[in-house]
Parts: C-alpha cells; structure tokens; sequence
C-alpha cells in the first residue's frame, strides 16, 4: 500500500488575518491502523492544539496495533484514547500512539507558526 495523502490545513480565523488554507503532502504507512484509517477516508477534524502538536477525534476506533511513545516532527498518529488523530511538528506524545503516516517535505514546519483549526485528509492519487 503506498497511499499519498493530502491534508488542508484551516487556520483558526481572527479579525487580524486573512482566511489561508494550506495544503501539505503526505505518506500513509502500510500499518493494520494505516489502512483502517485509509479506509475511513475522507475525515475531517476540528483541532486543539498543546505545545508543538495539534489533535482532534475522528469520531472512529481504529483500535490499537503498536503503540510508540517517541513520534518524529512531522509525524501522524492515531490513538483510540478519544479516537485522536495527531499532527507532531516538535514534542513527543502524551502516551503511547499509532505512527500511520507522515506529512512530506518538512511542510510540518508550517504548523508551528500557522494556528491550525481544521484538517481535512483525503486521499491525493484518487
């Protein structure tokens, strides 16, 4: 499985800055909780953000395979502790996690200077 993924990052809006979504490339890896995840898609997920690492549920067990505690900057993660998704670009998990895929490029750097309110992920090559 070698699945592409494209993630539109909403900014949260304010009365200071325009509305700019940005889209950033990503890898899906071939994980049991990867293709639960692939097959789940397209999702969309309202953001919190606590520290370098922004989170929300997807409403969706995909259940637990290989938990890790240490998730690269740029990392995705899955937990079905409140069904999060996660978006790393900085410090590691609170918990243990599902490492299912990577945003490409270092694009994750944006994530530390843009407040991201909304990701949608969807599938790129389809």
């Amino acid at each position: 499985m070698n699945i592409e993924l494209r993630l539109e990052i909403k900014p949260e809006l304010s009365s200071e800055s325009k509305f700019e979504m940005t889209i950033m490339k990503a890898h899906l890896f071939d994980t049991e909780i990867g293709r639960r995840l692939y097959a789940a898609l397209p999702v969309e997920v309202e953001l919190q953000t606590w520290g370098d690492e922004s989170y929300g549920s997807i409403g969706i067990d995909l259940g637990e395979e290989n938990p890790i505690a240490m998730i690269p900057p740029g990392g995705i993660a899955y937990t079905n502790q409140g069904d999060y998704l996660c978006l790393f670009y900085g410090q590691c998990p609170a918990w243990p996690v599902e490492h299912v895929g990577e945003i490409l490029d270092e694009q994750w750097k944006k994530l530390r200077t843009q407040q991201a309110h909304r990701v949608r992920i969807i599938v790129a090559n389809k």
